[in-house]
C-alpha cells in the first residue's frame, strides 16, 4: 500500500473506528492495510466516522437534528481527513457508482461535508481555530519582550528568527532550516546582502524559489550566535 507521513495517521485512525479497536492500536508509523481491507471501505463508513468527529455520535443522523450540533470538529478538518484516506484507495481516481471507486468521492461524504458547513455558516457548528495576521504593535512587543530577558535564546536567538522570518515574508518552518551559509554577498549593492530560502512543498521549478534580498541588520543578528540554531 502507498505510504504518505501526513496521512498514515488519519488513515490508522478510521481504520480503528472502522475494526471497533481501541485508540492507538494502528502504529502511525508502521501500520498497514491489505488492498482487500481498503477495498471493503463503504461511504457509509466514512461517513459515520466523520459524525463521530463532528458530533461524537457516529449515529446523529438517527435523532432529531435539534438534539446535535457539530461542535467537535469543523468541515475544513474533515475535509483534511477526506483528502489523506482517498490517497490509499486503491480507485482513488473514480467516483464511487454502484459500490466501485473511491468511497471519499460519494455523495454521502459529500453531503455531510456541507451539512457542516451550513452549520458553520449559521453559527452552530464548531469554533473557527483559523490564525489572524499579526499586527505590527504585537510584533514589536513580542520583541521587546523576548530581549528583555537575560538567557541567550531570548534575548538573541528567539529575535533574530523572527526578525528574519519578517523579513522574507516567509513561514516559521521554512525561516527555521536555514543553515549559515545561504546569507552572501550581493554581487550589485554593497550595503545587502542575499540569501537561499528554503523551497516550499508546491515550487516544482528553481525559477520560482530566487535569492531574496537582506540587509546586513540581520547578519549581525546572527553573528553572535552559535553556527546552528
Amino acid at each position: 500500500m502507498p505510504f504518505k507521513r501526513v496521512y498514515h495517521p488519519k488513515l490508522c485512525r478510521f481504520m480503528e473506528f472502522l475494526h471497533a479497536q481501541p485508540p492507538e492500536t494502528y502504529d502511525i508509523h508502521t501500520a498497514t492495510f491489505t488492498r482487500e481491507q481498503l477495498l471493503e471501505i463503504e461511504p457509509v463508513d466514512i461517513k459515520r466516522f466523520f459524525g463521530l468527529l463532528a458530533y461524537n455520535d457516529p449515529d446523529y443522523n438517527v435523532f432529531p437534528p435539534a438534539l446535535h450540533r457539530p461542535t467537535y470538529c469543523r468541515s475544513s478538518s474533515l475535509e483534511t481527513y477526506k483528502k489523506g484516506l482517498s490517497y490509499y484507495m486503491p480507485h482513488r481516481a473514480v467516483p464511487y457508482v454502484n459500490g466501485v471507486g473511491n468511497p471519499t468521492r460519494s455523495a454521502e461524504v459529500n453531503d455531510i461535508i456541507n451539512e457542516i458547513k451550513k452549520f458553520e455558516v449559521r453559527g452552530e457548528g464548531c469554533g473557527s481555530s483559523a490564525k489572524r495576521p499579526i499586527r505590527e504593535a504585537e510584533f514589536r512587543k513580542q520583541l521587546e519582550l523576548l530581549r528583555a530577558q537575560p538567557t541567550f535564546d531570548c534575548k538573541y536567538k528567539y529575535p533574530a528568527l523572527l526578525t528574519w522570518q519578517y523579513h522574507l515574508i516567509g513561514r516559521l518552518d521554512d525561516c527555521a532550516n536555514f543553515e549559515m551559509s545561504d546569507p552572501r554577498g550581493h554581487p550589485e549593492f554593497d550595503f545587502a546582502c542575499k540569501t537561499k530560502v528554503k523551497w516550499s512543498k508546491n515550487v516544482m521549478e528553481e525559477r520560482r524559489c530566487p535569492d531574496q534580498v537582506c540587509t546586513y541588520v540581520f547578519l549581525i543578528l546572527f553573528s553572535s550566535s552559535p553556527s546552528t540554531f
